[in-house]
């Protein structure tokens, strides 16, 4: 080639990688118009078509050159990298090979061989193709990224997490590697590391989706939950067509149980993507928040049919099943995904649940440890010592209390227990349960979260004194009453009710709304209906608020109000006294009828809760309680007729005497 024409290829070789593509186009032309047997010409002909995706004419060129010059290994490893952009893989895998054999230390070639090699799900292959580049280029960043790619997909964490680590020491300006390290950092439960690797290479390149999904994901998990959705709607801004990050956004939304918008992200993602696992997956999530139970179970069942070992699937696939009283299902499921991912948390959670509910309550309450592991954010004391049931010999034990109203009233009756081995007692508990627990027996303080933490020695969660006790069936402590009320509050009530002449029952017809469950276990007040022409009765609502006032004038009157508005749980536990019955769903007005040894009635939804067992219409918690269940889902009619007509059995013969009050 003439100095003139070797002038021109050098010209457009500067353009082209200055990425002026259609300036080194003139340039490779006007050599071949000239000189048709430059084959390095043609190979860069072929590496500018590449670089617009025109595969075909790329591949031709590259060819070409190929056929001139078939000993560079550079020209076999372009056409590699041609028919790896077509999707055309194993030819490409062929490709680099015959470069690598024409020169085993041929880097980009082993690179891009192990790039195509681990899209195939060949890790090992892969793996070995980047040690060879490694040894032959120690100081190519791009062969221990990837190497790295290879051995967090064989699980060995570790070792990829020092190849990703050396991969940014090498290249500190490329954001692949800090990238990676998030999503590694997100496999492991490291939230707040895979947030800093995120934002690293946001730094490096600005709007790099992978990043900013893995950003996303990172806050996510920490329960910083508006930021999250900030950041996974800035990654579908940059890539609006990626089904995956609809499917993220999905998940931020089910966080936030803006469940219809949930909805509209997953199904989304499935229209860009049908397959996408991650979409199903949500989508089945949403459909159970909704209580569309059977159809969650398919969303789920799809997802394992594409990938059997998907224990996330596995686990949802319980709940579903859970909820529509499946339970042998449910636990065949939850242990399949126990044997798949042993260290899932939620998986060991959800088996908790199955062996409570089947009364197996010493192995239940050991695996209802695993909930701390579910949470974003653990008790402000659980850093200290943990109580191990052992004698306290004077020391301070705080005991705190987890979850809702209900269960700290279910399991106060533990108090008293952790009181006789010898310390000093110091609840931390909702504000509405401090005046009830501050009177039980042996408890020498109380406090709630916006109160300043005391000394203390050692510390138990309410709900895990089940366990430290080694609770069984038989075993349950059930010395009713153990909350008191105050009686001077309940006999004013009583006077203000005025003269008895009928039954006084109360009822509660629904719960928390923030619980998940309480789709399934709340009712309209309208359910009630066929107990307000029962001849011999007077009904109290046991709800306050602007709702409860709202649903009260659309009764009709046959229900009073006699709980002030601010009276709180002391002084519902005072009207309850005043009651000759409770009759309530499943919600913490039972709980509190149970403790204080009032007769009440549980209204229970066809795939009860695990503290009420199976079938059993009795409660081993609560002795003064009946249970009525649901005989199918949703079904709360023939629960309200049962009920209707044992209450009207008992207003024709009377209330039992030992059950009235004095005062």
């Amino acid at each position: 080639m003439n100095t003139c024409l070797a002038e021109a290829l050098k010209e457009g070789l500067a353009c082209h990688q200055g990425g002026h593509l259609e300036e080194a186009t003139r340039f490779y032309t006007a050599v071949l118009e000239r000189e048709p047997q430059s084959s390095d010409a043609w190979h860069l002909m072929g590496r500018v078509l590449l670089g617009k995706r025109q595969f075909a004419a790329a591949a031709a060129c590259v060819v070409e050159a190929i056929r001139l010059r078939p000993d560079l290994p550079a020209f076999h490893a372009t056409l590699g990298d041609v028919l790896a952009g077509e999707g055309r893989e194993r030819e490409a895998v062929l490709c680099y090979k015959e470069a690598v054999r024409r020169d085993p230390h041929f880097t980009p070639a082993l690179v891009n061989l192990g790039n195509v090699l681990q899209n195939q799900g060949r890790f090992g292959e892969a793996l070995a193709a980047c040690v060879r580049a490694i040894e032959a280029d120690g100081g190519c960043a791009e062969a221990y990224n990837n190497a790295g790619n290879a051995l967090l997909a064989m699980g060995r964490n570790a070792e990829a997490e020092e190849c990703f680590r050396e991969a940014l020491r090498l290249k500190p300006d490329a954001p692949e590697a800090p990238v990676n390290l998030s999503a590694l950092c997100l496999r492991e439960h490291r939230e707040a590391e895979a947030e800093n690797w995120a934002r690293l290479a946001l730094e490096l390149r600005a709007g790099l989706s992978p990043a900013l999904t893995h950003l996303s994901l990172a806050l996510l998990a920490q329960g910083k939950f508006e930021e999250a959705e900030r950041w996974a709607c800035e990654a579908l801004r940059q890539a609006p067509g990626v089904a995956s990050l609809h499917s993220n956004l999905s998940s931020v939304l089910i966080q936030r149980k803006r469940w219809e918008e949930a909805e509209g992200a997953c199904r989304r993602a499935l229209e860009l993507e049908p397959g996408c696992a991650e979409a199903k997956l949500n989508l089945g999530v949403v459909l159970e928040a909704h209580g569309r139970y059977r159809e969650a179970e398919a969303e789920y069942r799809a997802v394992l049919a594409m990938q059997p070992r998907f224990a996330d699937a596995w686990t949802n696939l319980c709940t579903a099943l859970q909820a529509q009283a499946r339970d042998e299902e449910a636990l065949a499921c939850v242990e399949t995904a126990l044997r798949v991912a042993p260290d899932r948390a939620k998986a060991h959670f959800c088996r908790s649940l199955l062996w409570l509910r089947d009364g197996r309550l010493e192995d239940g309450f050991r695996e209802y440890e695993w909930r701390w592991k579910t949470l974003s954010e653990t008790p402000r004391c659980s850093a200290g010592a943990a109580w191990d049931g052992r004698p306290l010999d004077g020391r301070t034990i705080l005991v705190h209390a987890e979850q809702g109203l209900g269960d700290t009233i279910q399991f106060a009756r533990y108090l008293p227990f952790v009181a006789a081995a010898g310390g000093k007692l110091v609840v931390e508990c909702q504000p509405g349960a401090v005046a009830l627990v501050g009177t039980m027996a042996g408890v020498d303080g109380v406090l709630t979260t916006a109160d300043p933490l005391p000394q203390f020695d050692v510390q138990a969660a309410l709900m895990s004194l089940p366990r430290i006790f080694r609770t069984r069936l038989n075993s349950i402590p059930c010395a009713i009453p153990y909350l008191t009320y105050d009686r001077d509050r309940a006999a004013e009530l009583a006077r203000e009710m005025g003269p008895r002449r009928r039954l006084r029952v109360g009822l509660a017809w629904s719960g928390n709304p923030l619980n998940g469950g309480d789709r399934r276990r709340s009712m309209a007040v309208e359910n009630f209906l066929p107990l307000r022409d029962i001849p011999g009765v007077e009904y109290y609502t046991l709800h306050i608020g602007e709702k409860a006032g709202r649903e009260l004038e659309g009764c009709g009157g046959w229900m009073r109000q006699a709980l002030s508005e601010n009276g709180g749980l002391a002084e519902l536990a005072a009207l309850m006294a005043s009651l000759d019955l409770v009759i309530t769903v499943d919600s913490m007005p039972a709980h509190l009828a149970g403790a204080l040894g009032r007769p009440v009635w549980s209204l229970l939804c066809h795939a009860a809760d695990w503290r009420w067992l199976k079938d059993r219409e009795d409660s081993p918690w609560y002795p003064t309680m009946r249970l009525f269940r649901q005989p199918a889902p949703g079904d709360w009619e023939r629960v309200v007729e049962r009920v209707a007509a044992e209450l009207a059995s008992i207003s024709v013969q009377g209330w039992p005497r030992e059950a009235d009050t004095e005062h």
